[in-house]
C-alpha cells in the first residue's frame, strides 16, 4: 500500500486496532516520520504517532526518529510526554554498541593426562661432607 493509503487507514481505524498499521507505516522510513509528524500535536492520534516513529527510529533511522521526538516535547498533549520519553530511552538502548561477548572457559585437561616434570633445581654451591 501507499504511505498515504496506510496512513489514512491508521487515522480512521479504530483506536484499539490502530497500532496494527504502525509497522507497515514505519517500513517507509523517514518518510513515515514526515507522515505522522503532524499527529504529534493531535490528542487522538500523538501516541501512535510516537510508536511509529521509535519504531522507525529502531529500523536504522534513530538519529532522525530521536530529534523529532525531542522536538516534539513541548507540543504534544500532556499525556503522551511520558510516551515520548519512554521511547527515546529505547531508541538510545537500541542504539548503544551490545557489550562484548565473554570469552569460552578454556577447558583444563583431566587430572590424570597431564604429564608433569620435576622441578629442576640449580646447583648452589658445594655439599658439605659431614
Amino acid at each position: 500500500m501507499e504511505l498515504v493509503a496506510l496512513l489514512e487507514g491508521a487515522r480512521s481505524a479504530p483506536p484499539g486496532r490502530r497500532i496494527e498499521w504502525r509497522d507497515r507505516i514505519a517500513a517507509h522510513g523517514d518518510r513515515a516520520i514526515e507522515g505522522v509528524r503532524p499527529w504529534l500535536a493531535d490528542g487522538v492520534l500523538a501516541a501512535f504517532a510516537v510508536r511509529v516513529i521509535e519504531r522507525v527510529g529502531l529500523d536504522g533511522h534513530a538519529e532522525v526518529a530521536s530529534q523529532v521526538l525531542r522536538g516534539a516535547r513541548g507540543r504534544v498533549p500532556a499525556g503522551v510526554s511520558g510516551d515520548i520519553d519512554w521511547a527515546l530511552r529505547r531508541l538510545r538502548a537500541a542504539s548503544r554498541p551490545a557489550p562484548p561477548e565473554p570469552a569460552a572457559p578454556v577447558a583444563s585437561p583431566p587430572t590424570g593426562a597431564v604429564r608433569r616434570e620435576p622441578p629442576r633445581f640449580a646447583a648452589v654451591g658445594r655439599r658439605r661432607a659431614r
